[in-house]
């Protein structure tokens, strides 16, 4: 092979190689809009204190002391872990801890966040625990799982 060729072979791999770049960050650009597209936004606590509602006239009223009332909250029952969805409970947001593997723990003492825990009294059953994403701007809460933002098309949104 001569040298020209060589050079040439090197120059058409280099292409090639571009080429393929090219395409697989298109398709990851593209993919990045697949699926739950949700992101969450960190509020304050004087944010997130009231009355937030649902479509379907769901609510919940988050008090400053870090108690809280909801009012039929289909879809906390409709998340397999058998709540009811209403009566009193407590909320608190999660914070991320120092340690190396920043583990997400739960405080009354975190005064903002993304992520809210919400814990039911289930009269005689027990507790019901559901969690809740802070999106749009801190305009709307949404129920979370580990695996997405919101688990389920229902939104919370600040009365």
């Amino acid at each position: 092979m001569s040298s020209w060729e060589k050079v040439s072979m090197s120059y058409l791999n280099r292409e090639r190689t571009f080429s393929l770049a090219a395409v697989v960050s298109s398709i990851l650009l593209l993919c990045a809009g697949c699926g739950n597209s949700e992101t969450v936004h960190e509020i304050e606590q004087s944010d997130l204190v009231g009355l937030w509602k649902g479509s379907g006239g769901d609510s919940i009223r988050f008090y400053s002391d870090h108690e809280l009332k909801a009012s039929d909250l289909s879809a906390f029952g409709s998340e397999g872990n058998g709540c009811t969805g209403r009566g009193v409970g407590q909320w608190s947001f999660y914070f991320e801890t120092d340690d190396s593997v920043g583990t997400l723990m739960t405080s009354d003492e975190a005064s903002e966040g993304s992520l809210i825990s919400v814990t039911l009294s289930e009269g005689g059953e027990g507790e019901c625990d559901v969690d809740l994403s802070v999106i749009d701007e801190g305009r709307s809460l949404c129920i979370a799982d580990l695996d997405q933002v919101c688990s389920s098309d229902l939104r919370f949104t600040r009365q």
